[in-house]
Order: structure tokens, then C-alpha cells, then sequence
């Protein structure tokens, strides 16, 4: 009988971490819906981008950085955090997307904000941060296939046209 109270006491405190890692991701992805911003949270003992995707089929999607070109996608509808579970497909500049990545980086700087559909189905978004330098301004670059993400970048635009 004591044996049995100590494997179950052993098989606690091993559940107990991922728990909290769990209720940690978890958190973070709840609060980046809720602020529709980009942050950095601290979870499994280490500081992880936890990235602002954008709105899929009426719920948030979220995803944390693993490590590059590592991610874990996230939906949240209402307050329910679900897991997705997939991976994104990679994306390519063939067939005009890299065209329309440059009309979306293009715009964004004009106009504050813009995204658009590639030819092969990726949605690319980019939104300005404001100015690094007087004439550069900073930009968010969002590549998302179905709602999951597939790539972000910070892009410090110059131009002397401004």
C-alpha cells in the first residue's frame, strides 16, 4: 500500500509541470487574443514569442514560437484555448507570390496596414509600427496558411520618397 501512495505521489509531481506549462501557454495565448498583440511570455522556463495571427473562421488564432520556424497554433473562440495541432505548410516566393508580398509591405507603409491572398493560397498581412528613423518605418509581416502561421518578420522600411 505505501508502495502505491509513493507511485502515485511520483506520477503527481510528473503531471504537476506540464500542467503548469499547460495553464502557462495556455494564458499567454489567451492574452495575446484578447490584445490582438504580439508579446513575449515566459513558458516551460523560457521567453517565447507568443504571435498575433489574426481572425480564421470567427475565432483568434495565436501561435508561440518554439524555436525558428517552430510554432504551435493556437484558436481562440469565446475564452476556449484549443490546440491545433498541425504544422504550416512553407511558403515560397514562386508563381507571384513574392510580387504580392511586395505590394502588401508596399501598402502597409503607405497606408498604416494591408494583406492580401497569394496566388497559392497563403494570406500575407502587414501592419506599420511607426518609424524607426525619420525616414524608415517599421513592419510587421505575417504569413498564415488557413489561420496557422507559417512565418513573421520585422522589416525596418527606408525610403527617401517620403
Amino acid at each position: 500500500m505505501k508502495r502505491w501512495y509513493s507511485i502515485a505521489a511520483a506520477l503527481a509531481f510528473q503531471v504537476l509541470p506540464h500542467a503548469a506549462s499547460a495553464s502557462e501557454a495556455s494564458d499567454a495565448v489567451q492574452s495575446v487574443a484578447a490584445s490582438k498583440m504580439t508579446t513575449v511570455a515566459r513558458i516551460n522556463g523560457a521567453s517565447r514569442p507568443v504571435i498575433y495571427v489574426g481572425k480564421f473562421e470567427g475565432c483568434d488564432s495565436v501561435s508561440i514560437q518554439n524555436a525558428p520556424g517552430r510554432f504551435e497554433h493556437f484558436r481562440v473562440c469565446g475564452n476556449q484555448v484549443r490546440a491545433r495541432n498541425t504544422v504550416s505548410p512553407s511558403w515560397t516566393e514562386d508563381d507571384g507570390a513574392g510580387d504580392v508580398l511586395r505590394a502588401v509591405v508596399d501598402n502597409a507603409v503607405l497606408f498604416g496596414a494591408a494583406s492580401q491572398v497569394d496566388p497559392n493560397g497563403y494570406l500575407i498581412a502587414a501592419r506599420a509600427l511607426g518609424p524607426s528613423q525619420r525616414s524608415c518605418t517599421n513592419v510587421e509581416v505575417i504569413l498564415s496558411y488557413e489561420g496557422d502561421l507559417v512565418d513573421r518578420a520585422l522589416k525596418s522600411i527606408c525610403s527617401h520618397r517620403r
